[in-house]
């Protein structure tokens, strides 16, 4: 019955053989049941997945290294993200991008990580390691961009992000790609260009926004920065008593002040994400595969392990409780990703059970829904 349920997933992946699959499917299960990427800790549980009780944990720990050093340098990563991101359609309005980052003995690992939000939950469709500390610079924010449009149509898709996202010539880049923007300023920044543009100058823009008695409100001006026309936004800031009474954006739509700043929060997601990633999910820090090849097929099937959490926590999300908090803001008790991890272990006991479960839930639905819109396969 279990090699029935492999070869019915395995048609899914029609460059890889069976055991390819089944070994990639074992690991994915050790990350969710043990929240960890590490190897050394995932191993103790193989010979329960494979029902070999009798063979060593050194030779299951082999068979995981062996995935990387047999796949790191072939495309499987990209099949596992197509895979599981056709059941997704690529249905979000938004992108985000951001970077997380951790030192590991003395090198650093950067992760550059462009994010789509599905049903207000942001999930990592692509990434590179810049290796280094600090902010990304242009060529590098090109280099993923460009990467992420030759597998995925992102055409028309509102990309969020932070103050370091900033520059003339990333701007008209994303432009160029078809991605409108909303990206929030540092203070000052453009000044000269918005003053040389008519109507209100910076100054009265700010004071106009101060004026106001209503936190959140904003207002705007249109200019023209290396060719291009944007839209500068001053918002008061939404929480009082705030040590920056003001938050300025920058954004390639024309819409209305309110409409445009209330897409800046969704970008929020990214670090929930990132959160789940790591301290409160799969231990992303821990990754012990070296290279960046075998790190990034250890990552694609972190992303797919975590995609299947949150698609199996969206299922039922609206049932789960909410709680009150001393701000008085009432939120879920518990977020999509951690609702979602706990009901899929309570139907995955076993290998077989996840088996069936990727079977029923996932192989039919992606096969229903795929989409050669949203998804490029290259």
């Amino acid at each position: 019955m279990l090699n029935s349920l492999l070869d019915k997933i395995t048609k899914e992946f029609s460059n890889w053989g069976k055991a390819c699959i089944r070994n990639v499917l074992v690991l994915c299960l050790g990350i969710l049941e043990h929240e960890t990427v590490c190897l050394y800790k995932i191993k103790k549980s193989i010979g329960k997945y494979l029902d070999k009780p009798d063979t060593s944990v050194d030779s299951h720990y082999k068979r995981l290294l062996r995935i990387f050093q047999d796949y790191a340098f072939s495309r499987l990563w990209l099949d596992l993200l197509i895979w599981v991101y056709s059941l997704l359609r690529l249905k979000s309005d938004y992108l985000v991008l951001d970077g997380t980052s951790w030192k590991k003995g003395k090198k650093w690992r950067h992760y550059l990580v462009l994010s789509i939000i599905y049903k207000k939950v942001a999930i990592p469709i692509c990434w590179i390691d810049l290796k280094k500390h600090g902010i990304s610079n242009l060529k590098e924010r090109k280099k993923l961009i460009k990467k992420a449009m030759k597998r995925f149509n992102l055409k028309g898709k509102i990309l969020l992000a932070d103050r370091e996202y900033i520059g003339q010539e990333w701007f008209s880049f994303l432009k160029s790609c078809g991605i409108e923007f909303v990206i929030r300023l540092r203070k000052k920044v453009y000044k000269k260009e918005i003053n040389s543009s008519g109507g209100k100058t910076y100054e009265e823009l700010k004071a106009k926004a101060l004026r106001s008695k209503v936190n959140g409100k904003s207002t705007k001006k249109q200019f023209e920065l290396n060719g291009c026309i944007f839209t500068f936004i001053v918002m008061k800031n939404p929480k009082p008593n705030a040590k920056e009474p003001l938050i300025y954006f920058i954004s390639s739509l024309d819409l209305p002040a309110p409409q445009i700043t209330q897409m800046y929060p969704i970008r929020w997601q990214i670090e929930m994400c990132f959160k789940h990633l790591k301290s409160n999910g799969f231990d992303l820090e821990k990754i012990n595969v070296q290279g960046p090849a075998k790190q990034q097929l250890m990552m694609a099937i972190v992303a797919f392990a975590y995609t299947i959490s949150v698609l199996e926590g969206l299922k039922t999300y609206s049932k789960v409780s909410t709680k009150k908090y001393t701000s008085g803001k009432e939120y879920k008790a518990v977020s999509v990703f951690r609702y979602g991890l706990d009901k899929l272990l309570n139907k995955c006991y076993d290998f077989f059970r996840f088996c069936l479960y990727l079977t029923k839930e996932l192989v039919n639905s992606v096969y229903r829904y795929r989409s050669k819109k949203s998804v490029f396969v290259q």
